[in-house]
């Protein structure tokens, strides 16, 4: 527990259950004066109530250095354990980015540009050195245009987006013939490196795009993805501000979730699970003024977390591309399938 934390145990009496007092963690954290309430279930019968004294991530957390990481090799990233921000108590918070995948929801401004970003910035060397390819679908045209040279796919519209999963299933399916019988899993390597797909916005693909037998290609190349990927060295990261089964009919294929600010408690549960409000994720109550911050839960971890990711400027994302753009010549030559692509320095 942090020096920000104040730990009250609590022995419950017969008939009281860990349950009851998750659903009075509100109540609590109103009695005490404080903004967070925490219930962690230690032992059947007794309960930490943890009450919140001050914030620590009340402040923007900063993005690594480009500078820091030119010297680190690509093989020295661990992408079971990549830098996104901090934690509520104090501490670096790490990702896994390898064997799953992960939706994001969040209303406009809560800051999921500072999720897909910080991460990428932390996986530079191994963008650099081949062992990661990011691809980037961004139906806006705006949130990942600006770092385009990053990207060794990018797709702005529905067709696009379809050239660049139909690219993406075809890469598993070679790998899963190639591997068939030898491979639990494909080890990452230059021929084989991890494939990171930036799904910004992944309700105006699957929901909103008016030609219905696009809208369901697109569905299904998802959901190819997300099911048989995870040991083929394939990770789909997607964003999405309404997270409701309708807007994203691939939801619960995706088994780690991030909750930023929403508009409503019911978009707590939708993302992050049932219960999850009633044990602290209160993402329907951060501030404006935090973007970033979030909850994590499930996979894992038994309570709710409070993140905040770090928050990379539009001059940072400049630097990336002229980072990677070091070793261009060394990346390996895409294949040209419809969609715009690119080897991470430019065009």
């Amino acid at each position: 527990m942090s020096h920000s934390w104040d730990e009250v145990r609590v022995r419950l009496v017969p008939g009281q259950t860990p349950e009851d007092v998750d659903q009075a963690a509100r109540q609590l954290a109103v009695a005490r004066g404080v903004s967070r309430c925490q219930v962690r279930e230690l032992s059947p019968n007794i309960v930490s109530i943890d009450f919140q004294r001050f914030n620590l991530l009340g402040e923007v957390v900063s993005a690594p250095s480009l500078a820091h990481l030119a010297s680190v090799h690509g093989n020295e990233v661990d992408l079971n354990r990549v830098w996104s921000g901090r934690t509520e108590y104090g501490t670096d918070w790490f990702q896994p980015l390898l064997g799953g995948h992960t939706l994001t929801a969040g209303s406009t401004g809560a800051g999921k540009n500072s999720v897909m970003w910080a991460p990428i910035v932390a996986l530079a060397p191994a963008i650099r050195d081949g062992l990661v390819r990011v691809s980037g679908i961004d139906p806006k045209g705006m949130e990942l245009a600006y770092g385009r040279r990053v990207f060794h796919r990018y797709a702005a519209n529905s067709r696009e987006a379809l050239a660049l999963l139909d690219d993406l299933v075809a890469e598993m399916e070679a790998r899963k013939k190639a591997t068939a019988g030898q491979l639990r899993s494909v080890k990452i390597t230059r021929d084989t490196p991890l494939e990171l797909l930036e799904f910004d916005e992944i309700g105006a693909l699957l929901r909103y795009v008016g030609d219905r037998k696009i809208r369901e290609a697109l569905a299904e190349r998802v959901a190819l993805l997300t099911t048989q990927g995870r040991a083929l060295g394939m990770t789909v990261r997607g964003y999405v501000q309404e997270p409701t089964k309708d807007t994203v009919p691939v939801r619960d294929l995706f088994p780690r979730r991030i909750c930023l600010r929403v508009a409503s408690k019911s978009h707590v549960s939708m993302v992050l699970g049932d219960h999850a409000y009633e044990r602290g994720a209160w993402a329907n109550r951060i501030s404006e003024a935090e973007p970033g911050v979030g909850y994590l839960f499930g996979e894992g971890l038994r309570e709710p977390l409070r993140v905040r990711a770090g928050w990379v400027p539009d001059t940072t994302i400049a630097e990336l591309e002229q980072f990677l753009s070091v070793h261009e010549g060394a990346q390996s030559e895409a294949v040209t399938t419809g969609v715009h692509l690119s080897t991470g320095g430019g065009e």
